[in-house]
């Protein structure tokens, strides 16, 4: 079983390894998409132990190929995402979640997460909603 919006993240990963688009995000949101394999690992029927281990050979592979921008979650990238929490009243997870795009000066946000979505729109990122 596929999970929701693969046909979407696949689509995206396809561009990137084409040479159309290039990706950004941190550690972090590896960090975060481990989480949410193993929130919804039964519920999806998902494996969530080789799903992580499949987005590293994937990052590895892009950022070989520099179609990867990995930004580091530096005190700059945290005070940034704390103005955000206290902007948004919004979880430091969260706010994580956007700092890579705005720190190599994307517009884009791609996310499976409504409430993400919508504070995105209001930082005034198009949103991929992939869920």
């Amino acid at each position: 079983m596929a999970e929701p919006g693969s046909d979407v993240v696949d689509e995206i990963f396809a561009r990137c390894y084409r040479g159309l688009s290039k990706l950004s995000f941190s550690h972090w949101n590896i960090a975060e998409a481990a989480v949410v394999f193993d929130k919804y690992e039964k519920r999806l029927g998902l494996n969530a132990r080789s799903l992580p281990l499949n987005l590293l050979r994937e990052v590895k592979t892009l950022a070989r190929l520099r179609r990867l921008i990995l930004v580091d979650v530096s005190p700059k990238v945290l005070r940034q995402a704390v103005r955000l929490v206290l902007k948004h009243h919004i979880y430091m997870a969260d706010a994580l979640q956007l700092m890579p795009a705005a720190k190599v000066g994307s517009n884009v946000i791609v996310t499976g997460d409504k409430y993400l979505a919508r504070i995105a729109g209001l930082e005034n990122f198009k949103v991929v909603f992939v869920g």
